[in-house]
């Protein structure tokens, strides 16, 4: 089937389902069989791709907000709207460069791409950065955001945006830019009133508590190092696990939601373990996660990462 037909035949399928949600399209060298849908950890849906590569999922009730789908071994974010009809075209030979969507919600999804995409290239210059002095990299940073931010006002002009586009978007083009902020903290040990100084334009705008953004990497991520960076500035910690015991309290000082706590401290954990340190220092991470974690499923799902790693 010709791409344009399946786009014809797309367009009239949708005019019968205005009372549905939408996901399909084309993919080009697939890698697997399916392809599935994700709200958060759950999934939502999944279907299979057939022989030409086109697949179609409709879904009778949403909830709007971030969505992944996958096709194994790659996934992407994406904005579901109820009654959105979100087609897709991608080669998995160029995942992310390829991804382009069309139909009703294309406009907010392949915006977003184009803010992971500009992140990607901007994180190259910022990387070769990271040794400068504070005044040239926060002149670096506050650049490249007021880009990015600009690029997107500009798109709110003539596109209607909902409330939880806009937050998804704006977390988007924020997180990347301060988790690079605060990896710069940590490499080069910045003083309190020179971290001050790099953020002050920002912290309004900051939130520990953005449920809808729990399953998003790049806030967690900045969560993730704001906590460690907190942590080591302070310099209150005369041991491996002391500073570790330091990180956990600190996330669940800082964070009241739930959700977002137990995913922080989920990354917290996994990460300790995979440094492989010897299995008393383990035994003993694990003791204080089990006093400081009150959600028993990660507890046990981080008590057998800790078994299998023994």
């Amino acid at each position: 089937m010709n791409f344009k037909y399946f786009f014809l035949l797309f367009i009239l399928t949708s005019c019968f389902n205005e009372n549905k949600t939408i996901f399909g399209g084309k993919v080009l060298n697939t890698t697997s069989e399916y392809i599935s849908i994700y709200k958060d950890d759950n999934k939502v849906d999944e279907t299979s791709i057939d022989s030409l590569g086109y697949f179609e999922i409709t879904l009778d009730s949403i909830k709007p907000g971030l969505y992944s789908f996958y096709h194994q071994p790659e996934f992407q974010h994406f904005i579901l709207d109820k009654y959105d009809n979100l087609m897709i075209r991608l080669n998995t030979l160029d995942f992310d460069e390829s991804l382009v969507y069309t139909g009703k919600g294309s406009s907010k999804n392949n915006f977003l791409m184009d803010v992971f995409l500009r992140n990607e290239r901007d994180e190259v210059i910022i990387n070769s950065n990271l040794d400068n002095s504070v005044t040239i990299f926060k002149k670096l940073i506050d650049s490249l955001y007021n880009n990015q931010y600009k690029f997107y006002k500009e798109f709110r002009i003539n596109n209607n945006v909902s409330k939880t586009t806009n937050d998804i978007i704006e977390s988007a083009i924020l997180y990347p830019y301060l988790s690079k902020y605060h990896s710069y903290f940590i490499r080069n040990n910045l003083n309190e009133n020179d971290q001050n100084y790099c953020l002050s334009d920002y912290k309004k705008k900051i939130s520990f508590n953005n449920e809808n953004l729990s399953h998003f990497k790049p806030y967690i991520d900045f969560i993730y190092l704001h906590i460690y960076n907190d942590v080591k500035k302070n310099n209150n910690f005369i041991s491996l696990i002391d500073f570790n015991k330091l990180r956990l309290l600190k996330t669940d000082k800082l964070i009241q939601s739930s959700t977002v706590k137990s995913r922080v401290l989920r990354f917290h954990a996994i990460g300790f373990l995979l440094q492989r340190e010897k299995d008393s220092t383990n035994n003993q991470f694990i003791n204080i996660f089990n006093e400081v974690s009150k959600d028993k499923k990660l507890n046990l799902e981080i008590y057998n990462l800790y078994n299998e790693m023994k």
